[in-house]
Order: structure tokens, then C-alpha cells, then sequence
């Protein structure tokens, strides 16, 4: 039996058999493809869940970055206490309370003096160095487990232990950012004595020796991530962190595209003027123009997202060709909502300005009403409220209304705004419950 055969009797009713593997089955979210098609100890889903429930767990191992944390160090441990065995605490050279906060939280809690290299990657890896068995789960500073999934992480891994024990992948959590995105491909837990290692000054990933990317295995276990609420990147300096990383990183790398990809996306901002949207835009359609996606490591993983990025910017610069060019990469490449996304925006922003000519070519021919066609004119200024309000001219929709209803014409447009309450109505009873 294949590891992905045993994953789909998860939805057959009474396919397996009741038992602590069949609950902890469902913390597997996903699996590669390699993995997928890897053959389990056993073809039989009694023999599976019997053998589970008698083994011993490997040690997992919480590895933490840190560097002035002491606002978040406390509880993001405290989280973790019923899922880890141990606690590494790496410190680039906090002067504020951090360690002293680790030790209250999590008593025995080690800690690693590393002073800061510029790169990620370099504080991460010394923890193979601490810990030679188990798993070395790698959690920032803050980010918190969130409640209901406490136990969901020893449980995820002891299960991958059981069921993929002479197979080596990385495992990757869910990091929701707080009033921002989800992420799932993290890469966070791997083996301590396992082949892969960190790699890339910021951004950093497991790779293997030759610099592949790994089996990969995501379970449904969040952690609830702070570190990118405004106020926190901006007290903090991490664009500027950031940027300055992916700099050092691509002139390490000149020939690494993941390098220009990441110091556009980190340097981009509300405020990019045309400029420099444009030479971002010209140096990362440049860069990875003959990346190859289908063979995904560390020189080309991030080749999907750079036409991503790049179709951001062609909607800032209003580019219609380069926008067609790359939603349809993304969509060849599977990534069908963001190609649909960038598409419907680019041209709902097209729609949008020809309504507001048309709001402004009602106005232009407001001097050429008389009697005989005033009440055609009210028509048309019915007209214009509701292409105002559609086209967000929002200024416009009240005078426009109000013309139309002088006119005997506004009957529609009362009708289009109390439908519009209604649902506006309905939609705040619906969060009051």
C-alpha cells in the first residue's frame, strides 16, 4: 500500500479501522508527489494502526532564533510545552531580557551565544551541531501555536515517524499572519540526522546537497505569526533588513533569479513610484527569463511567484501586453486563481474607467436638456447614478439621483439603493451573530 492509498481511505466510510492513527491521519494535509507514492511498512490498516499505537516517539526539539524578543519569547514556548522535549534558543545577541524570559517559561530551555552573520541560514544550521536525534522544529520568536492544536504537532510527526521511517522529507506547518496571509509550504521540521540543510541568507529553505528541493509533507498545525503587523516591520527596520539580505545574497549569486525576485518583493511598497516599478519590472522579467520551473531547487523555485509579482507590477504600470504574457504562465503553470485574479483586475480597472467617461458624458450634455427632452434627460441622469456608484465615482451618485427624481425619473434608481441596504443590512445582522 502507498502512502497516498492510505490517505484516501481517510474518506471511505469505515475503510479504517477506529484508532489513534485514523484521528491523526487528518493532520496530513498533503504530500509530494515522491512521497505519495512511497510504500508503507504494511498493506494492512489494522496491522498499520496497531503497530502506531505501540511506538516511541522520536524527541522533538523547538529551535528558536532570537535577537530582543522578550515582548514574545514567553509565549510563544509556553505553546509549545506539550509538543516539544526539548528547547534551543540560538541568540544573536540580545540586550534586553530574552534568555531570562526562555528560562522562566521553559525551565532546562538551551541556549546557543551565536553572534549575528547576516544570514538566516548560518543561525539556523548550528542546531545540527546541538542536537544529533528527533526532529528540530524551527518556530520564530513570534509565532505562537495556536490552542486548539496543541498536541497536533508531536502527534503529526510521530505519525510521519511511524508510517515514512526510511524516508527523508521536511515537514511544513501552516503560518497565518495576523490580518494577513496563510502560508503552507514553510519547511519548518526535519530530522535532525537527516541530509538536508539550510540555505539563502533571508527566505531560507532546507535543500539537499545539490541544492534540490525536498520531499515534502504539510499538516494541518498553525501557528499564529506577529511578526509582520505594521508597526512591528516598521520598529523593527525589516524591509530594510530584508533588502539589504537579498543584496548581499545576489551578489553572492549574480546568477540566482530567486535573488532579484526577493529584493523587488521586499522592497515593494505603496509608495514605489512608476520609476521604479518599471526598473523592478525590467530586472525581474531579465532574471528569470530562462529559469526553469518544472525543475524546482534552489536556483528556480521561486520562478512561478516572479510572474506572480510580475503581473503586480504590470497592473501598476497598466501594461495590458505583459499582464497576458504572464497570467497566462501562471495559469500553464497551475496557478489558476492568481491568473484569474490579475486578469479580472486589470480589466475590471479598464471597465471601470470607461463607465467614469461615461459619467462625464452625461454631465457634458447636461446644458443641451429643453422640454421636449426632460424627461429623456431624467432618464439619463438615472443613468449616471447608477454608473457612479458602479464605477466607484461615489461623489457623483447623490447629484445624479437627485436630478433624475426633479425629473420623475429616479424611481429605479430608489429601488437599486434600497436593495443595496437591504443586503448591506443583512450582511451586518449575519456578523452581529
Amino acid at each position: 500500500m502507498k502512502f497516498s492509498d492510505l490517505l484516501d481511505l481517510r474518506r471511505v466510510p469505515g475503510a479504517l479501522p477506529v484508532s489513534a492513527l485514523a484521528i491523526d491521519l487528518a493532520l496530513i494535509t498533503s504530500a509530494s508527489q515522491d512521497l505519495a507514492d512511497a510504500e508503507l511498512p504494511s498493506s494492512d490498516p489494522a496491522a498499520l494502526a496497531a503497530g502506531y499505537a505501540s511506538c516511541r516517539p522520536r524527541p522533538v526539539t523547538a529551535v528558536v532564533l532570537t535577537a530582543d524578543e522578550e515582548d514574545s519569547i514567553a509565549t510563544c514556548l509556553t505553546a509549545l510545552s506539550d509538543d516539544i522535549d526539548d528547547c534551543l534558543l540560538i541568540d544573536s545577541g540580545s540586550t534586553d531580557g530574552t534568555v531570562e524570559q526562555a528560562l522562566r517559561a521553559r525551565p532546562g530551555t538551551r541556549v546557543l551565544s551565536a553572534p549575528w552573520a547576516d544570514d538566516f541560514s548560518h543561525q539556523r544550521n548550528l542546531a545540527f551541531e546541538e542536537a544529533a536525534e528527533g526532529w528540530l522544529c524551527h518556530v520564530d520568536a513570534d509565532e505562537v501555536l495556536v490552542p486548539a492544536h496543541t498536541g497536533r504537532l508531536r502527534r503529526a510527526l510521530s505519525l510521519l515517524d511511524h508510517l515514512l521511517p526510511g524516508h527523508d522529507f521536511v515537514v511544513s506547518p501552516v503560518i497565518a499572519d495576523i490580518g494577513g496571509p496563510v502560508y503552507t509550504s514553510t519547511q519548518r521540521w526535519l530530522r535532525a540526522d537527516g541530509p538536508f540543510r539550510f540555505r539563502g541568507r533571508v527566505h531560507e529553505h532546507p535543500y539537499t546537497e545539490d541544492g534540490l528541493a525536498p520531499p515534502r509533507v504539510q499538516v494541518d498545525v498553525r501557528f499564529d505569526h506577529s511578526g509582520y503587523l505594521p508597526e512591528v516591520v516598521e520598529r523593527k527596520g525589516k524591509r530594510e533588513r530584508y533588502v539589504a539580505l537579498d543584496r548581499l545574497g545576489r551578489a553572492e549569486e549574480p546568477d540566482n533569479p530567486k535573488w532579484v525576485y526577493y529584493e523587488v518583493r521586499d522592497g515593494l511598497g505603496p509608495s514605489m513610484s512608476e520609476q521604479e516599478a518599471r526598473s523592478a519590472f525590467t530586472m525581474l522579467a531579465a532574471a528569470t527569463a530562462d529559469a526553469a520551473p518544472e525543475e524546482p531547487g534552489y536556483r528556480t523555485e521561486r520562478t512561478v511567484d516572479s510572474w506572480s509579482l510580475l503581473c503586480e507590477l504590470a497592473v501598476r504600470l497598466g501594461d495590458a501586453d505583459a499582464l497576458r504574457t504572464y497570467t497566462d504562465l501562471l495559469a500553464r503553470a497551475g496557478r489558476m486563481v492568481e491568473a484569474t485574479y490579475y486578469r479580472t483586475l486589470m480589466e475590471a480597472g479598464r471597465l471601470l474607467g470607461r463607465l467614469s467617461v461615461l459619467v462625464d458624458g452625461v454631465t457634458a450634455v447636461e446644458s443641451a436638456e429643453d422640454p421636449s427632452n426632460r424627461h429623456l434627460m431624467g432618464r439619463l441622469f438615472a443613468l449616471q447614478s447608477t454608473l457612479a456608484l458602479a464605477s466607484g465615482r461615489y461623489e457623483a451618485v447623490l447629484p445624479a439621483y437627485r436630478k433624475a427624481d426633479a425629473r420623475d425619473a429616479g424611481r429605479s434608481v430608489a429601488e437599486d439603493f434600497e436593495m443595496l441596504a437591504r443586503v448591506l443590512a443583512e450582511a451586518r445582522e449575519r456578523d452581529a451573530i
